[in-house]
């Protein structure tokens, strides 16, 4: 699985909070979603709805995740209306 130029970029700016020494394992993870997202969609490469969808997907799980993406990707300026079902 590929992914754009602008997707990798994403996903290392979604990455950015998670500290250094976890971020490899959450990066793997996170990556196994967004590709089972990209499947999916019968794509070849991941694009950037790829990668959010992936990122909530993974790290939603609690609650209090729900609350930090929710907010990491409102400051980043991302509309939450497309995941609000992710993100219930």
């Amino acid at each position: 699985m590929n992914y754009t130029d602008q997707s990798k970029a994403l996903l290392e700016e979604l990455l950015s909070p998670i500290p250094f020494f976890a971020r490899p394992m959450a990066k793997k993870m996170i990556e196994k979603q967004i590709f089972a997202e990209a499947q999916q969609a019968g794509r070849e490469t991941a694009t950037d709805e790829d990668v959010l969808r992936g990122y909530i997907i993974a790290g939603a799980k609690k609650e209090a995740d729900r609350d930090r993406i929710k907010k990491f990707l409102t400051e980043k300026g991302y509309d939450l209306s497309k995941y609000a079902d992710l993100l219930a």
